[in-house]
């Protein structure tokens, strides 16, 4: 069986805006909780999750491969923290989980959680990266006191804030009839592990568990955005709504009161669909045709062609630096191959010396970033500038160091009767 999942998010009662963001795509699942205020956190825990669309491991170590990923977002929020002076100082906790076989992996920076609900039992699977959390850790406080500590918010480890960050990861097995559970620090400050496990224990689809997780933090006062991501790796679960394919990334808008829900499995499918009726008239007759094996064809060459054509598009509108020769040049188009078709190509040389740049500049143009022409052209304006600057220095420093040389040649004094 697939695995199947729900999320659930909500602004709270307080916040004006909600700075929680999630993405579930089985098998790949984020929560992230950005701070540094709505403009700059919404932006680091969009980023967070973001870096998970195109995320599949491929080798057998998936907790090496998330640290790599996860290391690369907090350089690229970091940039943009220290480029935007409106933004700095800001980040996002992270904790993401990927299922693969008879495996979870974790990966985890800040105080969001992940919890495993097994044979009625809650297990919290990660250590918070707070204030709190350490002094708990270490014995100084207890856990009840570290529910009401006025420091609790404060924490110790989160992406984007320096430009380098430690990723705690794990890898554990799962079992039929496993729950795990994935939130901000909305939930469980506001609900007890206590009321988590029940609430997991109760019967009913993962859609309306994860409702009800929300709505408990929502009742116990919703002092903070709230988000949580169930999900089954054995697919014993009914997810509860019609299966979704689609990555699921949500930020609840200020001033909803609903609760935003997104449900599916890791294939497309789910609970049978209800009985078709037959229509009337011109719309019955299309109806029909599209139900049939050649509407499907059809339906499907459309679909085909419109992705083929998005993608065309996309391509002509994304540019990227790259290394031609040992020169850093513009490419148009995105740094893949299709079959014996390249999918981009050469659109602006330049004079800048790949070798010349700084070593985290020589690490930005590895990295092909795919981005606007713009900002491709002004990326590397700036970097011809500094290149230029470069060659000036060096020019007046061997045009200073051949006037010191002459200098010494005319000083030389010569003995009388001549050099011996």
């Amino acid at each position: 069986m697939p695995t199947t999942f729900a999320t659930a998010t909500h602004t709270g009662l307080v916040r004006k805006a909600n700075e929680d963001s999630m993405f579930a795509r089985a098998p790949v699942f984020a929560v992230a909780d950005g701070m540094g205020g709505a403009q700059a956190g919404e932006v680091a825990s969009g980023l967070a999750v973001q870096a998970f669309e195109w995320f599949v491991p491929q080798t057998s170590s998936p907790e090496e491969e998330l640290t790599r990923l996860i290391t690369r977002v907090n350089g690229n929020i970091h940039e943009l923290a220290v480029a935007d002076p409106e933004r700095s100082g800001m980040g996002t906790t992270l904790t993401a989980a990927v299922v693969r076989g008879q495996s979870v992996t974790l990966a985890h920076v800040g105080d969001s959680r992940a919890y495993l609900y097994r044979d009625g039992s809650l297990t919290q699977l990660t250590e918070d990266h707070s204030l709190v959390g350490e002094m708990l850790r270490s014995g100084q406080i207890t856990s009840a006191e570290a529910e009401e500590h006025p420091q609790r918010s404060i924490i110790t480890r989160a992406l984007g804030v320096d430009p380098e960050v430690e990723v705690d990861t794990t890898s554990l097995e799962w079992r039929p009839g496993d729950f795990f559970l994935l939130c901000s620090d909305g939930l469980y400050s506001m609900v007890s592990d206590e009321s988590i496990a029940a609430i997991l224990a109760g019967e009913g689809s993962l859609d309306s568990i994860t409702k009800a997780l929300v709505e408990a933090a929502n009742s116990a006062g919703g002092r903070d955005n709230v988000s949580v991501i169930v999900f089954c790796p054995d697919g014993g679960a009914d997810p509860g709504v019609a299966a979704a394919s689609a990555p699921t990334k949500i930020i609840a808008a200020p001033g909803i009161e609903a609760i935003e829900t997104d449900a599916g499995f890791v294939e497309n499918g789910g609970p049978a669909e209800a009985a078709m009726f037959e229509e009337p008239g011109l719309f019955g007759r299309v109806h029909r045709f599209l139900s049939s094996l050649a509407g499907r064809v059809v339906l499907g060459i459309l679909l085909a062609a419109i992705l083929l054509g998005g993608g065309w598009l996309f391509t002509r509108q994304t540019y990227y630096l790259g290394v031609e020769g040992d020169h850093v040049v513009i490419y148009q188009g995105i740094p893949y191959d299709l079959g014996p078709w390249s999918l981009s190509g050469m659109y602006r040389n330049s004079i800048v010396m790949f070798s010349e740049l700084e070593p985290f500049e020589q690490d930005r143009v590895r990295r092909q970033e795919l981005q606007s022409k713009g900002d491709a052209e002004k990326m590397l304006d700036n970097y011809t500038v500094q290149a230029r600057e470069r060659r000036l220095e060096a020019e007046r420093r061997a045009a200073e160091e051949e006037a010191r040389t002459k200098t010494s040649s005319q000083n030389l004094t010569i003995p009388p009767g001549g050099l011996p």
